[in-house]
Protein backbone atom coordinates (compact mmCIF):
# COMPACT_ATOMS: atom_id res chain seq x y z
CA UNK A 1 0.00 0.00 0.00
CA UNK A 2 1.54 3.30 -1.43
CA UNK A 3 1.72 5.54 1.81
CA UNK A 4 1.20 8.90 0.06
CA UNK A 5 -2.02 8.00 -2.45
CA UNK A 6 -1.18 10.51 -4.73
CA UNK A 7 2.77 9.58 -5.49
CA UNK A 8 3.26 6.70 -8.39
CA UNK A 9 3.51 3.24 -7.11
CA UNK A 10 7.22 2.88 -8.04
CA UNK A 11 8.33 5.65 -5.21
CA UNK A 12 9.27 3.46 -2.12
CA UNK A 13 7.46 3.97 1.07
CA UNK A 14 10.68 4.75 2.95
CA UNK A 15 11.75 7.85 0.58
CA UNK A 16 7.64 9.21 0.90
CA UNK A 17 8.35 9.02 4.86
CA UNK A 18 11.85 10.29 4.92
CA UNK A 19 10.84 13.50 2.51
CA UNK A 20 7.61 14.31 4.77
CA UNK A 21 9.90 13.60 8.39
CA UNK A 22 12.91 15.59 7.05
CA UNK A 23 9.97 18.63 5.79
CA UNK A 24 8.49 18.02 9.71
CA UNK A 25 11.37 18.17 11.69
CA UNK A 26 12.62 21.17 9.97
CA UNK A 27 9.86 22.75 10.38
CA UNK A 28 9.19 21.90 14.06
CA UNK A 29 12.66 21.24 15.41
CA UNK A 30 12.15 24.10 17.99
CA UNK A 31 9.20 23.25 19.49
CA UNK A 32 10.11 19.85 19.80
CA UNK A 33 12.57 20.93 22.25
CA UNK A 34 10.39 22.97 24.01
CA UNK A 35 7.22 20.46 24.23
CA UNK A 36 8.72 17.32 23.68
CA UNK A 37 6.24 15.85 25.76
CA UNK A 38 2.85 17.13 23.76
CA UNK A 39 4.87 15.77 20.75
CA UNK A 40 5.89 11.72 22.63
CA UNK A 41 2.16 11.83 23.28
CA UNK A 42 1.07 12.87 20.00
CA UNK A 43 3.13 10.00 18.13
CA UNK A 44 2.28 7.64 20.79
CA UNK A 45 -1.56 8.13 20.19
CA UNK A 46 -1.00 7.57 16.74
CA UNK A 47 0.80 4.50 17.29
CA UNK A 48 -1.59 2.84 19.32
CA UNK A 49 -4.49 3.56 16.79
CA UNK A 50 -2.58 1.89 14.29
CA UNK A 51 -3.73 -1.33 16.52
CA UNK A 52 -7.91 -0.50 15.72
CA UNK A 53 -9.49 -2.81 13.86
CA UNK A 54 -11.55 0.45 12.31
CA UNK A 55 -8.12 1.27 10.46
CA UNK A 56 -8.91 -0.98 7.37
CA UNK A 57 -12.66 -0.13 7.34
CA UNK A 58 -11.60 4.06 7.19
CA UNK A 59 -8.93 4.36 4.77
CA UNK A 60 -8.71 8.24 5.07
CA UNK A 61 -8.04 7.52 8.57
CA UNK A 62 -5.99 4.23 8.50
CA UNK A 63 -4.08 7.07 5.65
CA UNK A 64 -3.41 9.41 8.21
CA UNK A 65 -2.07 7.23 10.95
CA UNK A 66 0.21 5.55 8.64
CA UNK A 67 1.67 8.87 8.20
CA UNK A 68 2.22 9.26 11.61
CA UNK A 69 3.12 5.71 12.78
CA UNK A 70 3.83 3.46 9.99
CA UNK A 71 7.23 1.67 9.79
CA UNK A 72 8.94 3.79 7.68
CA UNK A 73 7.88 6.86 9.29
CA UNK A 74 9.85 5.27 12.36
CA UNK A 75 12.77 4.21 10.12
CA UNK A 76 13.02 7.87 8.32
CA UNK A 77 13.36 9.36 11.69
CA UNK A 78 15.91 7.36 12.48
CA UNK A 79 17.49 8.30 8.92
CA UNK A 80 17.44 11.77 10.18
CA UNK A 81 19.32 11.34 13.32
CA UNK A 82 21.96 9.42 11.58
CA UNK A 83 22.44 11.62 8.69
CA UNK A 84 22.30 15.16 10.45
CA UNK A 85 25.33 13.29 12.35
CA UNK A 86 27.56 12.85 9.08
CA UNK A 87 26.42 16.07 7.60
CA UNK A 88 28.42 19.35 7.71
CA UNK A 89 27.53 21.18 11.05
CA UNK A 90 27.57 24.37 9.14
CA UNK A 91 24.78 24.06 7.12
CA UNK A 92 21.68 25.85 8.96
CA UNK A 93 19.35 22.89 8.26
CA UNK A 94 21.68 20.74 10.14
CA UNK A 95 22.24 22.90 13.06
CA UNK A 96 18.53 23.38 13.45
CA UNK A 97 18.18 19.53 12.96
CA UNK A 98 20.79 18.53 16.03
CA UNK A 99 19.17 20.87 18.15
CA UNK A 100 15.97 18.55 18.55
CA UNK A 101 18.51 15.41 17.62
CA UNK A 102 17.43 13.31 21.21
CA UNK A 103 13.75 14.45 20.47
CA UNK A 104 13.74 12.41 16.74
CA UNK A 105 15.35 9.95 18.34
CA UNK A 106 12.81 9.34 20.98
CA UNK A 107 9.73 9.70 18.36
CA UNK A 108 11.12 7.60 15.99
CA UNK A 109 11.25 5.34 19.00
CA UNK A 110 7.82 5.28 19.69
CA UNK A 111 6.95 4.78 16.42
CA UNK A 112 9.47 1.58 15.98
CA UNK A 113 8.28 0.03 19.19
CA UNK A 114 4.88 0.19 17.88
CA UNK A 115 6.09 -1.57 15.06
CA UNK A 116 7.80 -4.06 16.88
CA UNK A 117 5.10 -5.25 18.70
CA UNK A 118 2.98 -6.42 15.65
CA UNK A 119 5.85 -8.58 14.08
CA UNK A 120 7.64 -10.11 16.66
CA UNK A 121 6.03 -12.45 16.68
CA UNK A 122 7.70 -13.34 12.73
CA UNK A 123 10.87 -14.31 14.71
CA UNK A 124 10.13 -17.60 16.42
CA UNK A 125 7.59 -18.44 13.08
CA UNK A 126 10.43 -18.27 11.10
CA UNK A 127 12.31 -21.03 12.71
CA UNK A 128 9.44 -23.41 12.14
CA UNK A 129 8.08 -25.55 8.97
CA UNK A 130 5.38 -22.54 8.04
CA UNK A 131 7.82 -20.19 7.34
CA UNK A 132 8.78 -21.82 4.29
CA UNK A 133 4.87 -22.78 3.45
CA UNK A 134 4.02 -18.35 3.80
CA UNK A 135 7.25 -17.22 2.13
CA UNK A 136 8.03 -19.92 -1.03
CA UNK A 137 11.50 -18.58 -2.58
CA UNK A 138 11.60 -15.31 -0.76
CA UNK A 139 11.94 -17.34 2.89
CA UNK A 140 15.83 -17.24 3.43
CA UNK A 141 15.73 -13.07 2.21
CA UNK A 142 12.86 -12.95 5.39
CA UNK A 143 14.86 -15.41 7.71
CA UNK A 144 17.84 -12.83 6.98
CA UNK A 145 15.76 -9.71 7.77
CA UNK A 146 13.53 -10.88 10.25
CA UNK A 147 15.47 -13.05 12.82
CA UNK A 148 19.37 -13.10 11.74
CA UNK A 149 19.33 -9.63 11.54
CA UNK A 150 15.94 -8.11 13.08
CA UNK A 151 17.41 -9.46 16.49
CA UNK A 152 20.30 -7.80 17.28
CA UNK A 153 18.72 -4.60 15.32
CA UNK A 154 16.20 -4.44 17.96
CA UNK A 155 19.00 -4.94 20.60
CA UNK A 156 20.90 -1.93 18.63
CA UNK A 157 17.50 0.21 18.33
CA UNK A 158 16.38 -0.36 22.17
CA UNK A 159 19.56 0.57 24.21
CA UNK A 160 20.20 3.52 22.21
CA UNK A 161 16.28 4.88 22.64
CA UNK A 162 16.25 4.24 25.93
CA UNK A 163 19.08 6.29 26.69
CA UNK A 164 17.79 9.52 24.56
CA UNK A 165 15.45 10.46 27.08
CA UNK A 166 17.06 13.20 29.26
CA UNK A 167 15.69 11.64 32.64
CA UNK A 168 17.59 7.89 31.84
CA UNK A 169 20.74 10.05 30.18
CA UNK A 170 21.38 12.36 33.36
CA UNK A 171 21.29 9.26 35.48
CA UNK A 172 24.66 8.18 33.17
CA UNK A 173 28.02 9.00 33.82
CA UNK A 174 28.94 11.07 30.30
CA UNK A 175 31.40 8.36 29.39
CA UNK A 176 28.99 5.39 29.43
CA UNK A 177 26.26 7.68 27.55
CA UNK A 178 28.74 7.59 24.65
CA UNK A 179 29.75 3.87 24.42
CA UNK A 180 25.85 2.81 24.41
CA UNK A 181 25.91 5.60 21.44
CA UNK A 182 28.00 4.00 19.65
CA UNK A 183 25.68 1.02 18.84
CA UNK A 184 24.09 3.66 16.39
CA UNK A 185 26.72 2.50 13.67
CA UNK A 186 25.88 -1.21 13.56
CA UNK A 187 22.35 -0.26 14.53
CA UNK A 188 22.35 1.67 10.89
CA UNK A 189 24.56 -0.94 9.47
CA UNK A 190 22.16 -3.83 10.36
CA UNK A 191 19.11 -1.42 9.55
CA UNK A 192 20.17 -1.16 5.96
CA UNK A 193 20.84 -4.60 5.24
CA UNK A 194 17.62 -5.65 6.37
CA UNK A 195 16.09 -2.91 4.19
CA UNK A 196 17.89 -4.24 1.43
CA UNK A 197 16.59 -8.11 2.42
CA UNK A 198 12.81 -7.24 3.14
CA UNK A 199 12.88 -5.53 -0.33
CA UNK A 200 14.57 -8.40 -2.19
CA UNK A 201 12.17 -11.39 -0.39
CA UNK A 202 9.23 -9.22 -1.08
CA UNK A 203 10.17 -8.77 -4.92
CA UNK A 204 11.08 -12.69 -4.56
CA UNK A 205 7.58 -13.60 -2.96
CA UNK A 206 5.45 -11.10 -5.58
CA UNK A 207 7.45 -12.50 -8.50
CA UNK A 208 8.43 -10.31 -11.63
CA UNK A 209 5.47 -10.19 -13.48
CA UNK A 210 3.58 -8.60 -10.30
CA UNK A 211 3.00 -4.49 -10.64
CA UNK A 212 4.59 -4.01 -7.10
CA UNK A 213 8.11 -6.06 -8.10
CA UNK A 214 9.63 -2.40 -9.32
CA UNK A 215 8.48 -1.01 -6.25
CA UNK A 216 10.45 -3.99 -4.02
CA UNK A 217 13.32 -3.45 -6.12
CA UNK A 218 13.55 0.05 -5.76
CA UNK A 219 13.50 -0.33 -2.22
CA UNK A 220 16.17 -2.56 -1.94
CA UNK A 221 18.36 0.30 -4.20
CA UNK A 222 17.25 2.97 -2.15
CA UNK A 223 18.31 1.32 1.29
CA UNK A 224 21.52 0.30 -0.94
CA UNK A 225 22.08 3.91 -1.83
CA UNK A 226 21.39 5.29 1.90
CA UNK A 227 24.02 2.98 3.21
CA UNK A 228 26.99 3.83 1.00
CA UNK A 229 25.55 7.64 1.14
CA UNK A 230 26.15 7.49 4.75
CA UNK A 231 29.22 5.59 4.87
CA UNK A 232 31.33 7.73 2.22
CA UNK A 233 29.37 11.16 4.33
CA UNK A 234 31.15 9.33 7.90
CA UNK A 235 34.52 8.80 6.16
CA UNK A 236 35.24 11.91 4.71
CA UNK A 237 34.24 13.47 7.87
CA UNK A 238 36.82 11.31 9.63
CA UNK A 239 39.20 12.12 6.96
CA UNK A 240 38.60 15.76 6.84
CA UNK A 241 38.97 15.94 10.75
CA UNK A 242 42.49 13.84 10.72
CA UNK A 243 43.62 16.46 7.97
CA UNK A 244 42.77 19.30 10.03
CA UNK A 245 44.35 17.81 13.02
CA UNK A 246 47.67 17.41 10.63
Amino acid sequence: MRMVPFVPAVVPNILQALVLVIVFSLVLAPYMRKHAGAFYLGFLAFSLASFLPAMDANPAFKTVVDLFASCYTGVAFYLVVMFIGALPKRWQAVRRLLAARSELSVIGGIVICAHVVKVVFMVPLSLTFYWGYIWGDAAPYMLLACTVIGAPLLVCFLVPWITSFKAVRKKMRPATWKKVQRLAYPFMALLVAQGILLGMGHAVYVGTDASEFPTYVATSVTYAVMGIAYLALKLHMRFSSSHAKD
